[in-house]
């Protein structure tokens, strides 16, 4: 049983279609997964809908798809089975609809292979199967054959939406009509992405420099910033913001002062969770309180700058902006060139 390693071979991809990679998805059916904290940024789904739209290929938000429960098991909340269970049903809804599942959020993209992973031993992979069996019962009709079943050989192939977007960058920058000349950049990239080695094929890809954000900054035309606080968590550490609320937001303080000292105009992250720790107003307003420090830095996700720079005009993109300061201080800079 293939049990974990469902995410796509980039490298394969890139030996296979090298003129032009985007050619792989052509005839693929693409899907995006529903990430909890999403809902308080609109744009981070709609950025990379709009682009994938525009550039002719067949994409749709994942059906009948659940939360991927990641904050849950982090907090010991669910057991091993039940997390496996819970993602194994979203797999089997995806595999119905997609060939592609993409993610914008580090913590999905980890749960979903994590929760595979979790199958390879036996007692969890008997316990997984009796819950979906519950799950069945509950259900009363199949709607596709084998419903539920733990998937031997599930087709869907798992990408995150920095991958995908560095991969594709030669469309993505096509496609651009502003760039981030005059900006000063700082990257967070966030414990799940750094520290994944799930969707690694070797040990030299996990050790290797993480460095595709820097580089689609610079081919945004913008200059990257380095900062002490780089690799550090965003503070939201799962149970820690609700145990230990002072110690988790020093974290979180401790890399918005560290990039704001370097001058970085602004934070880009590929992961929502992390954007809602790093840019939530009552947490800054917390900061400012309990450690006497006035964090203005702006933060945004990569989908949404993507969106800004592809031209989004404020009457189609309403809800990515929402009228916030996180995002409009850039936007008005962005789009005044």
């Amino acid at each position: 049983m293939e049990t974990y390693d469902l995410a796509l071979d980039i490298e394969e991809i890139e030996r296979n279609f090298q003129e032009n990679p985007l050619e792989f998805f052509k005839d693929k059916k693409l899907c995006l997964f529903k990430a909890c904290l999403e809902k308080y940024f609109p744009g981070v789904r709609w950025g990379i809908h709009d682009l994938l739209g525009s550039l002719q290929l067949e994409v749709s938000t994942c059906k009948n798809q659940s939360c991927c429960t990641g904050t849950f098991f982090q907090r010991n909340l669910i057991t091993r089975a039940q997390f496996a269970a819970i993602n194994e049903r979203n797999l089997n809804e995806i595999n119905q609809q997609a060939d592609i599942l993409l993610f914008s959020c580090n913590g999905c993209y980890n749960s979903l292979l994590r929760g595979r992973e979790f199958l390879k031993i036996p007692q969890v992979k008997k316990k997984t199967q009796e819950i979906l069996n519950q799950l069945k019962k509950n259900v009363k009709r199949e709607t596709y054959p084998r419903m539920y079943d733990i998937l031997e050989n599930p087709k869907v192939r798992f990408i995150h939406d920095l991958d995908f977007l560095y991969l594709i960058r030669n469309d993505v920058i096509n496609s651009l009509k502003f760039d981030l000349s005059d900006f000063k950049v700082a990257v967070h990239y966030g414990c799940h992405y750094l520290n994944l080695s799930r969707d690694k094929r070797s040990v030299n890809h996990y050790l290797k420099d993480k460095s595709k954000l820097e580089e689609l900054i610079t081919l945004f035309g913008g200059t990257p910033v380095d900062y002490q606080e780089r690799e550090s968590c965003c503070g939201w550490g799962a149970s820690q913001l609700l145990i230990n609320p002072r110690e988790a937001l020093k974290i979180t303080a401790n890399k918005l002062s560290s990039a704001q000292n370097v001058g970085a105009d602004f934070i880009i992250t590929p992961c929502p969770t992390c954007l809602y720790t790093l840019s939530k107003p009552e947490y800054r307003e917390k900061m400012d309180k309990w450690f006497n420090e006035k964090l203005d830095i702006p933060t945004i996700h990569l989908n949404e700058l993507v969106a800004l720079l592809r031209g989004c005009e404020e009457e189609r993109c309403i809800t990515l902006r929402r009228k916030t300061r996180r995002i409009e201080e850039i936007f008005e800079i962005i789009t005044q060139q």
